[in-house]
């Protein structure tokens, strides 16, 4: 097996955490982008303080827009470019297949700002993200380079998922996941007191509530960079 460098191992990691940002992210706002639009304008509230991210707009149309594609570093927009600089590096790792698909989601995605039915024009969106990671598992099956991307995946999946309160069968399901994957990578690149700190928190169900700065931090610090 090749050995895979310090740079391109925190691009597999990286490109497997934008993308899956980007693809839950959407699958969320579509919910409250359907309450803003049928019963309170104001719920985009909710979703900004669960992300963590402060209140800058004034209406709910442009919250949709800016936080769509605005160039803040938490926007879909933003998460677009960072996936598709970091796949950009390792094409050669993951093949030009996928790179297209991200490309295409992204070139989409930026085509349906001004969509008078933004729901349905950002639809097609989703469904080229999961030809991308359909493209990926593919493509890197089993090496540590998929190990590595589906590690990124599965972090941001789980962080999304504790900080919009999914129900705990998700966050199980999405965490016995992940607890295949650090199975499969190499020890140096999992910290494992960060993971028993996880550990312990996950073993109480729901407990990550009262928790979740402890459990954000653990599950953020879960993967070494800088690992030799």
């Amino acid at each position: 097996m090749s050995i895979i460098s310090v740079e391109h191992r925190s691009n597999l990691y990286w490109l497997g955490r934008y993308a899956e940002r980007v693809y839950t992210t959407l699958d969320t706002f579509f919910d409250y982008h359907d309450i803003m639009l049928d019963k309170d304008k104001n719920s985009y509230r909710s979703f900004l303080e669960k992300l963590d991210i402060e209140d800058k707009y004034d209406t709910y149309e442009k919250f949709m827009q800016d936080f769509l594609f605005g160039t803040e570093p938490f926007t879909i927009s933003s998460a677009f470019q960072r996936a598709y600089d970091c796949a950009l590096v390792i094409r050669g790792m993951i093949g030009s297949e996928s790179l297209a698909y991200l490309e295409l989601a992204a070139n989409t995605f930026r085509s349906s700002q001004n969509a008078k039915n933004l729901r349905l024009a950002l639809m097609p969106v989703m469904d080229y993200m999961l030809a991308y990671w359909g493209s990926i598992d593919d493509y890197i099956t089993i090496s540590e380079v998929g190990t590595l991307v589906r590690f990124g995946k599965l972090v941001e999946r789980l962080d999304l998922y504790f900080r919009l309160s999914y129900d705990s069968k998700y966050i199980n399901g999405e965490y016995d996941k992940l607890c295949h994957i650090i199975a499969r990578v190499r020890k140096d690149f999992c910290n494992p007191k960060q993971l028993a700190v996880l550990v312990e928190i996950l073993a109480i169900e729901g407990s990550y509530k009262e928790r979740l700065p402890e459990v954000l931090n653990s599950l953020n610090n879960l993967f070494e960079e800088s690992a030799a």
